[in-house]
């Protein structure tokens, strides 16, 4: 039997485990199944829903259902889901489910706002792998977190200028724009797009054709969507440097 087709008689369970509406998550789940067996990431829906459901289990038994019920009738905890599951469908790496699961769950216990914690869903739709990196690894810039090898690929220095060099030797992308403005438009990060090449931490014919952008700063809800990621947000999790499982 195909993962895909393992995942779609899994999901009626997994979705009650992981204490989401089952009538509406379940139409959104079809939906998934069909993307699942197109694209082969069956695996990362169910470690997502696993991790999630995972986490309702450790309370004690007699909490467990009433967290759940809590959680079905919380409807910013549902777009979380539904955010982070559409999100899984163009993502292949694990720890992608396990960053998005966290948050996910860290939402659904969060005792903020309401409308904060809204917003801080809406910025699951810009957590792509390469902008999850970059917002971890500029936040760990900034708290003096890098590790000596990521030191190194910065050329000693993690100012703005060569930590355009450190992102591209941890991860190699054509463009590292994209995931810059989306994170600067989800209000995590303030950037500034320059028209001029930075030499000295990219080659010019490699570094988005004569343009760079400046991470200047992680914003406070940038801050908080790190935080709800990873247990660890010091511990690298994506890219050349990323600490072993």
């Amino acid at each position: 039997m195909s993962a895909g087709r393992q995942l779609a008689q899994r999901i009626p369970l997994l979705v009650v485990k992981a204490g989401f509406s089952t009538l509406p998550l379940a139409v959104f789940a079809f939906d998934v199944f069909q993307n699942v067996v197109d694209f082969g990431n069956a695996h990362l829906t169910d470690r997502f829903l696993e991790s999630v459901g995972a986490r309702i289990e450790r309370l004690e038994a007699n909490e467990q259902e009433r967290e759940r019920e809590r959680l079905k009738a919380d409807p910013v905890y549902q777009r979380s889901g539904r955010a982070a599951l559409q999100r899984l469908l163009t993502e292949t790496n694990p720890r992608m489910a396990d960053a998005l699961a966290r948050a996910v769950a860290e939402i659904g216990a969060s005792d903020l706002p309401d409308v904060e914690r809204l917003e801080i869903a809406r910025a699951l739709d810009a957590l792509t792998e390469p902008s999850l990196h970059l917002l971890q690894t500029l936040y760990r810039a900034h708290h003096d977190l890098l590790t000596e090898p990521e030191i190194q690929a910065a050329g000693g220095d993690a100012s703005s200028l060569f930590f355009t060099g450190l992102i591209y030797q941890s991860m190699w992308l054509s463009s590292w724009i994209v995931p810059a403005m989306d994170l600067e438009r989800a209000g995590l990060i303030e950037a500034t797009l320059d028209n001029t090449t930075f030499a000295e931490a990219v080659e010019a014919s490699r570094a988005d054709q004569g343009h760079t952008v400046h991470m200047r700063r992680v914003y406070a809800m940038g801050e908080r969507v790190v935080k709800m990621c990873f247990d660890d947000p010091a511990v690298p999790a994506f890219g050349e440097f990323a600490a072993a499982s």
